[in-house]
């Protein structure tokens, strides 16, 4: 997917919740016994189609089939994004697939710099 200038980690994480296609609510291990619980992660390089859509809840379904809560992951975070409380971050699954370019492939979401207009 993309790549940004400074990114943070990667670091362990649990999957708490999977709020859409493009929004997980995860508890990161910062290491040193540091957690940081219930952090949302906007899925960087993706945009997927809101919730109150029939593509969006079917997207969310497909999201459900590849992340649930309890699941571990990695995330690589790329900083804060303009929402308050979220960050940016790239998810690999446990089995070392890229979760953004899963959904991209399936046709559940489109590319998307983080600039400009999403694509719709």
């Amino acid at each position: 997917m993309l790549c940004a200038v400074a990114t943070f980690g990667p670091y362990p994480a649990l999957v708490t919740r999977v709020t859409d296609a493009d929004t997980i609510a995860l508890d990161l291990d910062l290491g040193f016994g540091v957690h940081q619980l219930a952090l949302s992660c906007r899925v960087f390089g993706i945009n997927a189609p809101e919730l109150s859509t029939p593509a969006g809840k079917d997207a969310r379904a497909f999201a459900l089939t590849l992340l649930a809560a309890g699941d571990r992951v990695s995330v690589l975070s790329h900083g804060f994004d303009k929402y308050a409380g979220r960050f940016d971050g790239s998810i690999t699954l446990a089995d070392g697939r890229d979760f953004a370019s899963v959904l991209v492939a399936a046709g559940h979401a489109l590319p998307w710099d983080g600039k400009g207009p999403k694509p719709v």
